[in-house]
């Protein structure tokens, strides 16, 4: 058994593959294998990827999905088809540093950690922004609600024991979107000792092609459905990293994409009332004063139901983002 399972999820993108793939083949640490799922890619990446196991010294293992399912089931896929203690996954245009399982293999054998959390950075057009995964300053133990609470929701940054996974039966859910908002948060949740790693390992490429920047995907309904699936899984457990989890996930993302897609002022304006309804003290949760800038005063001024204001900030946040 490897120490560690690497998951790649594949859709017509071998062309992206050749830095994560080049870290993987430089990792200082070698007892991994890697377990790549090519989600029936309609140009050729399944045949090179399998061309290319041939010729790496990788433990190198290439599936293919039975249809086409989207990005969480190709991630299930993998996890069935896993074999290691560990499993990390990183995402095709993405890689990580070539001493990543290394540092990673050492909290696991001083600390005896099944979920290790550590950080990432955030590789864009112009600049390279290193990305906290947790508040703390320090390796260290974490709370599990506080896990819960301020680790991010993507698949970047995490290492989980599979024999978690498997018996507790997690995995991503039958959604285009926000599916690793729902994994993340009930494999953390399922989790006995959680160590954060204050090492930034992971380098998300922020690809204005990919799959999460792509608009016409834009929706509501998945965030929705997403915190509904947690929801019911942590309520009269984790009650109040789910009240936090509620300000971040229905007030400011649901509300700033009803604002992307031009919704009806009223259906907004509603929509932050039943926020406030369901959560009466959501102003004074602790969670605000550690969102970054732009989020603090973006949930401060849906206080104000000023739909106006709400859509000037972002118009004014979508103006700097294309010039990082």
């Amino acid at each position: 058994m490897p120490r560690f399972s690497v998951v790649i999820p594949v859709y017509n993108s071998y062309n992206l593959l050749e830095k994560c793939l080049e870290t993987l083949e430089e990792q200082t640490y070698k007892d991994f294998e890697v377990v790549i799922v090519d989600d029936c890619s309609t140009d050729n990446s399944f045949e090179k990827l399998q061309n290319y196991s041939q010729d790496s010294k990788l433990n190198f293992h290439v599936f293919k999905n039975d249809k086409n399912s989207g990005p969480g089931e190709t991630r299930n896929n993998g996890i069935r088809n896993a074999t290691g203690e560990y499993v990390i996954f990183i995402d095709s245009d993405d890689y990580i540093e070539t001493n990543s399982l290394e540092l990673i293999n050492k909290v696991i054998e001083e600390k005896e950690a099944d979920c290790i959390i550590f950080d990432f950075a955030q590789i864009m057009k112009h600049n390279k922004i290193k990305r906290k995964s947790m508040k703390s300053k320090e390796s260290q133990y974490i709370d599990k609600n506080d896990a819960l609470i301020y680790c991010n929701a993507s698949t970047c940054g995490k290492v989980y024991l599979l024999e978690n996974l498997k018996n507790k039966d997690i995995k991503f859910p039958d959604l285009m979107r926000n599916e690793d908002f729902v994994f993340n948060k009930l494999a953390i949740a399922n989790s006995n000792k959680i160590y954060y790693l204050n090492e930034c390992l992971y380098n998300y490429i922020d690809n204005p092609d990919s799959l999460m920047n792509n608009e016409n995907l834009i929706d509501e309904k998945n965030n929705i459905i997403a915190f509904e699936i947690v929801e019911k899984e942590l309520k009269g457990k984790h009650d109040k990293a789910l009240e936090s989890l509620f300000i971040i996930e229905y007030l400011y993302i649901i509300t700033s994409k009803m604002i992307t897609l031009n919704y009806n002022s009223k259906i907004i304006k509603d929509h932050i009332k039943y926020c406030k309804n369901k959560y009466p003290n959501i102003y004074k949760n602790e969670i605000i004063k550690n969102t970054n800038a732009f989020q603090k005063l973006f949930i401060k001024t849906t206080r104000l139901n000023s739909i106006f204001l709400l859509k000037l900030l972002l118009k004014l946040k979508n103006l700097v983002r294309k010039f990082l």
